[in-house]
This record gives C-alpha cells, structure tokens and sequence, in this order.
C-alpha cells in the first residue's frame, strides 16, 4: 500500500537492477528472486545512508536505552535491530510505503521485497530528475546569502 492512496508502480527486475547500481547498491537478478535477510539489510543499509545520510554508526545501540535494562549486553542488538526497522519504516512511509514491517527484514518475501525496492527506486529517479533544479537554487540562495553578509559588512563599516 501506499501512503495517501498513492500509487507507485512495481518495476521491472531491469530497471531495479539499473536504478539499485547508478546508486551503488550491490544486486542480482537472483537476489530479487529468492531475497535473503543478509542482501535485504545490505540494500536497507546503503538507502538510509545514501538516501538519509544515516551511517550504521549513527543507528549504534542507544546509550539511553541500554542504561535503562538491567543486562545492556543481552539487549544491544535487540535495540540495533529496532532503531535499524525505526529508522527503515520511516524511510519508507517517506518514499510511499506505508506497509513495511519487521518481516520484510528478517523474513523477505520476493513480490514485498520487489514493491518495497520499487518504492525506493522510484523515489531515487525522482530525486535525481529533480536535483539540478534543486543545486540551481541552492546556488542561487548561497549567493545571495554571500550578498547580504557582504552588504552586512560594509553598513557596519560605514555606521561605526
């Protein structure tokens, strides 16, 4: 499903396997066809960083919440694993799907795994489709920005 009733169209294995190495992502076609939990986390991985900027460092095990169970070492992966699909599912209600859930991570299905990376795919065409307008006007804005510091400074100079 998709957020808002939107539709996102499922892709071809092709254009996946395209889409997934312009960005860097390592996939075969075998890997949309019988998907393992290790290749699914892989590619989750390099979305949120690629996608979010969030590194597996940055996910780390939260120091607040393993202070508050009484045995930290026991829980440090359960909460990595929890932050990991908190942080996912954002992502991906971000990129129009709303039906994500744990098992996608541990146990991929072929047809979920190719909707979700359809998902994300299509969203990544976009975004790439929508950056050189974005970079103009981030330019645009740094330079008036430069402007106005510049402009700041000499009024400082003429009033003192």
């Amino acid at each position: 499903m998709l957020q808002g009733g939107g539709f996102c169209p499922t892709l071809k294995s092709q254009d996946i396997l395209d889409v997934m190495r312009q960005m860097e992502i390592p996939i075969v076609e075998e890997d949309l066809e019988k998907p393992t939990p290790q290749r699914v986390q892989i590619w989750f991985e390099a979305f949120l960083y690629i996608l979010k900027g969030i590194s597996l460092e940055q996910l780390g095990t939260s120091v607040e919440l393993l202070d508050l169970t009484e045995y930290p070492e026991s829980h440090s992966d359960d909460i990595f694993l929890m932050s990991f699909y908190q942080n996912m599912s954002t992502l991906l209600l971000q990129v129009g799907v709303d039906d994500f859930s744990l098992r996608d991570m541990l146990k991929p299905e072929p047809a979920r795994v190719r909707r979700i990376l359809s998902g994300v795919c299509n969203f990544a065409m976009f975004r790439d489709d929508r950056m050189p307008t974005l970079e103009k006007y981030t330019a645009q804005a740094d330079e008036q920005a430069e402007r106005l510091q510049s402009m700041q400074q000499e009024l400082d100079q003429i009033t003192q």
